[in-house]
């Protein structure tokens, strides 16, 4: 690199929260190995994960291949992204954000004071506490958190009796910490969301009427929610931390030459199908059933859904508004064809092709279509061309591979008629082969 220093990448979390790195004209080559100019000691991150060009006055990021992806404003980039102040980075455990040079410039926390407005019973929905597990790391008193402050930049600051102690997971709605609250001395999911979701003071507070119609729902196999509010521009919501790994992480593990065993994805696709006829019941549809939001419980082996409360909120705010065309929210390669085409037609069986897809991925080590963007994946549906998961793995079960294809249907008038339909199918399927869903199968 050069000596002309031109911005800074400022490590938010991870490993190593505090660093500094200073982003010089040329090429900033960022990694956790000797030759590059970071070497960051976070073992998810590659030894060469990915580079900053800083060029002509504009600063780009390419992906060079890094394990687990890099993303940028939580969104996976593939090839090359421009870059400004302000960009959140996330590489394995590690988010860092981009700074400028220019101190007038640089991205900026606001003073100490809270400026949010008083709590009220309208405002925040809480239910019972139960089953968490102690947190005892102790850290010094939290400051509250301010409306000017980006989401990522919210580590260790203050919501009501949360304390935000690290990101860990970042999409295009919201940023889930993992938070402690002091109260209940327990670990929490908060989940915030991006205060363009909900604007004003009225999608706010139906915000929070609709996470008040929430709070009841209990199901083993659905992430519970605790507790749920507003803070200034912020709506978020305390949801049990599940201590586990998601789906994508085994997806990942797996790899395009490896599969996991067709009984387990079976066992999968029941808890889930339990989980969906819930929602089902209460007249949700979840419109991003993917591997980033199913869990593995790590003491029981269960698996469970996640951001289902979400779902029934955001039915409530902008979200529709937000989601344009060519915009679509969720992991592409899990989208229901007609999510992709008209989303007025969303509806319970295109959760049922969520789940199928996701299965799907288990089965083979990827998704039925995968693409980088909506245009390829519209393409990809349109061909319509699936291969069998029978042509990928050995000794699957014949009417667990049919079910699978089922439910991956590109009409949804061809899938499982509703939830109970399919979990039917599935409990024969494990009956025939002598399965119970709440076996640990599990081997890895």
């Amino acid at each position: 690199m050069s000596d002309h220093v031109v911005g800074s990448m400022i490590v938010i979390s991870g490993p190593e929260k505090g660093r500094s790195f200073p982003i010089a004209t040329g090429v900033c080559v960022v990694g956790r190995g000797s030759d590059s100019d970071t070497q960051i000691r976070d073992p998810k991150i590659s030894r060469i994960h990915c580079e900053i060009r800083a060029l002509q006055g504009k600063l780009e990021l390419v992906h060079r291949g890094g394990s687990g992806g890099t993303l940028v404003d939580g969104v996976a980039i593939e090839g090359s992204v421009q870059l400004s102040t302000g960009s959140v980075l996330q590489l394995g455990d590690t988010i860092l954000r981009i700074d400028s040079a220019d101190p007038l410039d640089a991205a900026t926390v606001a003073p100490n004071q809270s400026t949010f407005l008083p709590s009220s019973s309208t405002e925040t929905a809480s239910v019972a506490e139960a089953g968490v597990v102690p947190f005892d790391v102790v850290t010094p008193p939290a400051k509250e958190v301010t409306s000017s402050v980006r989401l990522e930049g919210l580590v260790g600051q203050k919501i009501n009796d949360f304390r935000l102690d690290k990101v860990a997971a970042m999409g295009r709605n919201s940023v889930v910490f993992k938070a402690y609250d002091v109260e209940n001395d327990a670990p929490v999911a908060m989940k915030i969301l991006k205060p363009q979701l909900t604007s004003t003071d009225v999608q706010r507070e139906r915000f929070i009427r609709a996470m008040q119609t929430m709070k009841q729902v209990r199901h083993p196999n659905i992430v519970r929610l605790k507790r749920a509010g507003k803070k200034g521009p912020y709506c978020w919501t305390a949801l049990e931390w599940v201590e586990g790994v998601s789906v994508k992480e085994l997806i990942d593990a797996i790899g395009i030459s490896g599969m996991l065993d067709w009984k387990e994805v079976w066992r999968i696709a029941v808890h889930i199908g339990q989980a969906l006829q819930k929602a089902h019941e209460l007249d949700i549809v979840h419109r991003n059933v993917s591997p980033s939001n199913i869990l593995r419980r790590a003491e029981s082996q269960d698996f469970l859904l996640t951001d289902l409360v979400l779902a029934r909120a955001l039915e409530n705010t902008d979200h529709v508004q937000l989601t344009r065309p060519g915009d679509l929210l969720g992991e592409l390669g899990y989208l229901a064809p007609e999510r992709v085409f008209d989303s007025t037609c969303v509806e319970a069986r295109s959760d049922q092709y969520g789940l199928g897809a996701t299965l799907y991925a288990l089965l083979t080590g990827q998704p039925p279509h995968q693409s980088l963007d909506v245009a390829q994946l519209m393409e990809s549906i349109r061909a319509g061309s699936v291969k069998s998961p029978a042509e990928f793995q050995m000794g699957l079960d014949e009417r667990f591979c049919d079910v699978v294809m089922r439910m991956i249907k590109p009409s949804i008038n061809d899938r499982f008629e509703n939830p109970t339909e399919l979990l039917k199918t599935l409990q024969n399927v494990g009956a025939l082969a002598g399965l119970e869903a709440h076996a640990n199968l599990w081997k890895g």
